[in-house]
């Protein structure tokens, strides 16, 4: 089975490359020359939050936004998982969310686990081929860990994306702690968040 991607992440970028394209930003020649067919035909479709998409077509989408629209700016894609998070949230629809937003503030890496084990639940709603785990470093336990494996389809330009998601679902818990993005090989990305130094785990 093909690896896929809910609808409520692709509804931004299609409606971001087809605003591109209904302003001139970018030509149907060019758009017909980087895309796939039925990447293509994403931009006249109306999208279904709620339905699979294949996740090629996605990440060529989010390739094409990337490289016309952001010059290949990582600071461009982080950008846009600010307005994705802001959009997931204000519908309201991920009782993880809702929770987490409502809860007291962390007070030890147990407790940013949990929360970030939660969290991680909507990530099996998002993609339905990710290997996901969360844990603190083995080797630094105040650098905790999201891993997701099985992620050769995973793009640079989706990671970027996830970085200003998780950050911008921090600053939503009142957190000005960041997340960092790497690919330490072609099928597994990592994203760490530094604990602070009064955190002390427990033996």
């Amino acid at each position: 089975m093909k690896p896929s991607v809910k609808g409520i992440l692709v509804v931004g970028v299609v409606v971001a490359v087809r605003r591109l394209r209904d302003r001139g930003g970018v030509s149907k020649q060019q758009l017909a020359a980087r895309l796939g067919g039925e990447a293509l035909e994403l931009l006249d479709q109306k999208i279904d939050l709620g339905r699979w998409y294949p996740m090629q077509d996605f990440c060529e989408l989010l390739d094409l936004e990337w490289e016309v629209a952001g010059n290949r700016d990582p600071a461009y894609m982080i950008q846009a998982g600010v307005l994705t998070a802001d959009r997931v949230f204000d519908r309201g629809i991920y009782q993880q969310l809702d929770y987490a937003e409502r809860a007291e503030r962390a007070h030890s890496p147990e407790d940013v686990l949990r929360r970030a084990r939660l969290i991680t639940t909507i990530t099996s709603s998002f993609y339905d081929f990710l290997e996901v785990q969360v844990r603190l470093d083995p080797e630094n336990p105040r650098l905790l860990e999201i891993r997701y494996a099985n992620a050769a389809a995973y793009s640079e330009a989706l990671r970027y994306t996830t970085e200003g998601f998780m950050n911008q679902i921090n600053r939503r818990f009142g957190s000005s702690r960041c997340w960092t993005g790497l690919r330490p090989r072609p099928d597994l990305v990592v994203f760490q968040l530094p604990l602070p130094e009064s955190f002390s785990p427990s033996s």
